[in-house]
């Protein structure tokens, strides 16, 4: 990944959690926690592949 892409998901992470702190209503806060650790896991993956596990539960 670019490091411009980095700055970028970082930045964003920020603003998420910015944006989950003044919100009033807690549904719209939970959403903004939510895209805050996406965009903090997309800006910590840096040069590494994102992870090859599910992301949901393994059903056999």
């Amino acid at each position: 990944m670019h490091e411009d892409n980095r700055i970028y998901f970082a930045r964003r992470a920020v603003e998420e959690q910015t944006r989950a702190e003044q919100a009033s209503n807690p549904l719209v806060a939970d959403i903004h926690r939510r895209l805050q650790r996406v965009y903090v896991e997309r800006a910590s993956v840096g040069e590494r592949e994102a992870s090859a596990e599910p992301s949901g539960p393994v059903r056999p």
